[in-house]
């Protein structure tokens, strides 16, 4: 019994880092092979969408998503059909193709909750199945996005987990922790580069004035997220009565996707790349072009998820607030990057170690303030609730 226990997370974690992880290679290179053609491409959007919406109902999975699993990590629920993950990836990278702005963390997370609720057997306590779903949440997003810490917390933090202090509470995040680094190193190993900029912010005074500016850019940066919280949320509630209204932000996406080149499709790594790289490319609307884009294709029924449109959103309107109040670009973008997203998820803690694992160090001291403001205004918005 105890070694079938610890095979089968050893299984969880190896099955899901190598989908996971075969995934994003696979999603980024579509991405690169058919951005130059997304003029004829994304003129078969609607297709892709009823194939989408047809294929969730065929196979039964209109219903389970995100909230599903983060329902099965607190709570007995049945299992998902095998096919479920399989639909998802495909109707995932069928959108990304025809550069729907969506993200990709949606199959990572679920497709690792997939795999753990499904290896779950009767013999096994509540306890033990609902483990077996956040280890495949938290080695799914941790096998995307190779940031092991982030993972555990984000996955924690969005369920609602409380570590108390037991000695099998400690043993069970002792577990998620190992797993989650062996998930990000294995995926890694496997081909799937890590995205990373080192922010020194050395230079940068401490002082009253900047302290109160970075407080105000915090202030602001969670608020947009707040913002595509409603908006996402309010455009779902419309879709959903009025039938209609789903075709009519459809062809609204393809008119202003040619009227503006393309510019805010997909997942958004090119608004990343601008504010990391060449910040002068950034335009002062790019950020809330991009929130309306994501908003309305996860609204009207696109696969994918909202992270990495999140972290776009979030890193281009820390350029515009950098310029715009005199502090250092790349700190205030990853600032950017790191709250918009947290506040979006309602998340403080995952914020930290994001940016340890993305930024470095440096930046992690930093957002460590914003985190708390965070934590304080966003008391009830999230794209998971």
């Amino acid at each position: 019994m105890i070694n079938k226990f610890y095979l089968r997370i050893v299984l969880i974690i190896i099955l899901t880092t190598i989908c996971c992880s075969l995934f994003g290679q696979i999603l980024l290179l579509l991405i690169n092979i058919s951005k130059n053609y997304y003029q004829y491409l994304i003129l078969l959007t609607p297709i892709v969408l009823i194939f989408t919406k047809y294929s969730n109902k065929l196979i039964k999975t209109h219903g389970v998503g995100m909230k599903y699993f983060v329902e099965a990590a607190n709570k007995e629920k049945e299992k998902v059909s095998w096919f479920f993950p399989i639909v998802l990836t495909i109707n995932t990278l069928l959108a990304h193709i025809l550069g729907v702005s969506v993200g990709r963390e949606g199959v990572a997370v679920q497709l690792g909750g997939a795999i753990g609720k499904n290896m779950t057997t009767n013999d096994l306590s509540d306890r033990q199945k609902k483990y077996f779903v956040r280890l495949g949440m938290i080695s799914g997003f941790a096998a995307l996005f190779q940031t092991p810490l982030a993972a555990v917390f984000f996955i924690l933090e969005i369920i609602g987990k409380k570590i108390r202090v037991t000695v099998s509470s400690i043993y069970e995040f002792a577990s998620y922790i190992v797993a989650a680094f062996i998930s990000a190193r294995l995926s890694h190993l496997l081909g799937l580069e890590k995205f990373f900029v080192d922010v020194n912010v050395s230079n940068n005074d401490i002082n009253l004035v900047n302290i109160l500016k970075i407080a105000f850019i915090s202030i602001i940066l969670t608020f947009i997220g707040i913002l595509f919280v409603i908006i996402q949320k309010k455009s779902k509630v419309a879709v959903a009565t009025y039938k209609y209204l789903t075709w009519v932000l459809l062809v609204l996406f393809i008119v202003m996707s040619f009227t503006l080149n393309f510019r805010y499709a997909s997942l958004g790594t090119n608004l990343i790349d601008f504010s990391f790289n060449d910040y002068s490319n950034i335009k002062v609307y790019d950020f809330i072009l991009k929130l309306i884009f994501t908003a309305i294709c996860t609204a009207i029924g696109f696969s994918g998820g909202e992270v990495t449109p999140l972290f776009a959103i979030g890193a281009s309107c820390g350029v515009v607030l950098g310029v715009w109040l005199g502090q250092p670009i790349l700190m205030v973008a990853g600032l950017g990057y790191c709250l918009v997203f947290s506040a979006a998820t309602k998340t403080w803690i995952t914020p930290i170690f994001l940016a340890l694992e993305v930024f470095g160090y440096n930046l992690m001291l930093i957002i460590i303030l914003p985190a708390l403001l965070l934590y304080f205004i966003n008391k009830k918005y999230s794209i998971y609730s």
